[in-house]
């Protein structure tokens, strides 16, 4: 099967993988085989197996993502990776100083000032400044609950 690169959306001029530089990112490259997020894929693998009883070869990510007893793995993955966030800023070559690029800057920092404020009327951070997850693990208490 052929998976479809991110790229589509146009925010990038290519498919490659905006944190590992592999040829092609897809969901399941982000979900499943990026290096960058393997501690987080890692715990992901970890509670979809426990959820679901399959194994990372027997998922596929858009069955991941419908099933609806893997929404706090899949939650929990996203708000610990900067999957599905803003893509990092492409490296320009000597274009730094044009005003299109200031004008982006500008864009940038403004939409960062209004997560910030949004993520302070929300809670998600403290007055030292550090951000909060949204979603935190579930404790050993309560996980061995469901177990019984």
């Amino acid at each position: 099967m052929t998976y479809l690169p991110l790229s589509w959306a146009k925010v990038r001029p290519d498919a490659q993988c905006w944190w590992c530089k592999c040829p092609s990112q897809t969901r399941d490259h982000l979900f499943k085989v990026c290096p960058e997020w393997k501690v987080q894929q890692k715990t992901l693998l970890a509670e979809v197996l426990k959820e679901t009883k399959r194994w990372k070869s027997r998922w596929m990510v858009r069955d991941l993502l419908a099933d609806g007893r893997c929404v706090r793995a899949v939650l929990d993955f996203l708000s610990s990776t900067d999957v599905g966030r803003l893509a990092p800023p492409l490296e320009e070559e000597g274009d730094a100083g044009s005003e299109a690029s200031e004008w982006e800057l500008r864009e940038r920092r403004e939409r960062e000032e209004e997560r910030e404020e949004e993520a302070e009327t929300l809670g998600a951070v403290e007055e030292g400044g550090e951000e909060l997850p949204l979603f935190l693990p579930t404790p050993s208490f309560m996980a061995s609950a469901g177990e019984e």
